[in-house]
């Protein structure tokens, strides 16, 4: 019985869908014939530090055409362009986004890995076979901004393109267009201010950072400056939390960051706890206050389960979001060596009159309030609203800034503790 329901349900889906699904086949399979994919393995972890990977189409030019960076732990999953031929990878031991000649280094050249798909790197402090046309430049001098897909640091209003509703729907079946219409990026809603403390907002599954308007109208702008993360939600978690991990690094390195807060709404609680749990194992973290994440489904969501086993094209978000699935099963493990305390704030109307389970008219209470958040979570608070409206609540708003405070206060001496 329970069978025939899920069945006629994704049937009905199809129907209605079915030109979402035929764009995210095509999406999906347009992102993987641009793309390789790789496994880099470091033969020596490196701890207290990241190593940044710059990719490089022609080593004899000086400029990179994409980066990444190994946050915590010793191996990374790579998918870029198959125009790029080189990486340089180097330890990034002062922070500073830059390979200088008393950092350990290795250059990759990828021709030489077109049958295999791991690669093993040792990274090693050699002055005779450095690359100099990129040493004592920064990353963000070499990028080659008019081919990369990113904005960091860009000043915007949430009125502007990237944040309409549209482009939320774009970003979950669409990724690959989502992207090449210059919508993902860790944004600024003011020009960055060394004498306030950044709060950055997480969007959910088929939003924007739009979403956040009602709640970031409430802060007061003359103590924080407002960053919030756009992006495609219909790639895979991972993928999406290394991506906030590395615009991270790149700010936090470029201006010195020492204190942040992060809120994330829904499934970007997932993303930020991902990125948190990277961070953190490299002892990375240090610049985060606090993270509050708000109705999130750390518990998983049973209908990305369905989609997983019966549609004709899985979304990679879905596979992340399976109940049963790796991602939600160790997104609690490994904890690092620092950890920013956070708040879980969930939601319980489901804003029908009529309701057959528990939940926020999105997201189950019991994947909201799983175990191993639970017991992850400094302090847990409920709001009687819906998924959405919790956006808008004035308790909920006293509870986050009385968190903040607090945790400003105490962060300091926690970093000392740590160092």
């Amino acid at each position: 019985m329970i069978m025939t329901r899920t069945l006629i349900l994704l049937f009905i889906s199809l129907l209605s869908g079915c030109s979402n699904f035929m764009n995210l086949s095509n999406e999906i399979e347009a992102i993987n014939s641009l793309t390789n994919q790789y496994t880099v393995t470091l033969s020596e972890p490196v701890v207290g530090s990241a190593v940044i990977i710059e990719q490089i189409t022609d080593i004899n030019e000086s400029d990179i055409d994409g980066y990444d960076a190994i946050i915590g732990g010793s191996s990374i999953g790579l998918q870029m362009s198959n125009e790029i031929h080189y990486l340089l990878l180097f330890e990034d031991k002062n922070k500073d986004l830059t390979l200088q000649p008393d950092e350990a280094f290795s250059v990759i050249k990828l021709d030489n890995y077109q049958d295999k798909d791991t690669i093993q790197v040792t990274l090693r402090i050699n002055e005779e076979e450095i690359p100099h046309a990129f040493v004592n430049r920064s990353l963000t001098s070499l990028l080659n901004i008019e081919i990369n897909l990113v904005e960091i640091g860009t000043v915007v209003s949430l009125t502007d393109p990237p944040f309409a509703k549209e482009n939320a729907e774009l970003g979950m079946w669409q990724p690959l267009t989502f992207m090449l219409n210059n919508n993902t990026g860790l944004y600024f809603l003011s020009e960055y201010d060394p004498n306030k403390i950044p709060i950055l907002f997480v969007h959910g599954i088929n939003s924007t950072a739009a979403d956040f308007t009602p709640l970031i109208d409430k802060i007061d702008h003359s103590k924080y400056q407002v960053w919030v993360f756009n992006y495609p939600t219909g790639l895979s978690l991972s993928l999406i939390s290394k991506g906030l991990g590395n615009f991270l690094y790149t700010i936090t390195s470029d201006y010195n960051i020492e204190q942040m807060h992060i809120v994330a709404h829904s499934m970007g609680g997932l993303v930020v706890e991902n990125y948190i749990q990277q961070c953190s194992v490299g002892n990375l973290c240090k610049s985060v206050n606090s993270i509050a994440t708000i109705s999130s489904p750390f518990g998983g969501v049973s209908s990305a389960r369905q989609g997983v086993e019966y549609s004709p094209v899985v979304m990679p978000a879905w596979v992340d979001l399976d109940p049963d699935g790796q991602f939600i099963r160790t997104l609690f493990n490994d904890i690092g060596k620092y950890q920013p305390p956070h708040f879980l704030l969930f939601s319980y109307n489901s804003g029908q009159l009529f309701t057959t389970g528990n939940n926020d008219g999105v997201i189950d209470l019991s994947s909201q309030l799983s175990r191993p958040a639970q017991l992850h979570a400094e302090q847990i608070r409920g709001y009687d609203e819906s998924h959405l409206s919790i956006l808008d609540n004035d308790d909920l708003f006293e509870d986050l800034s009385i968190f903040w405070k607090s945790t400003e206060q105490s962060h300091l001496q926690e970093i000392e503790l740590y160092n």
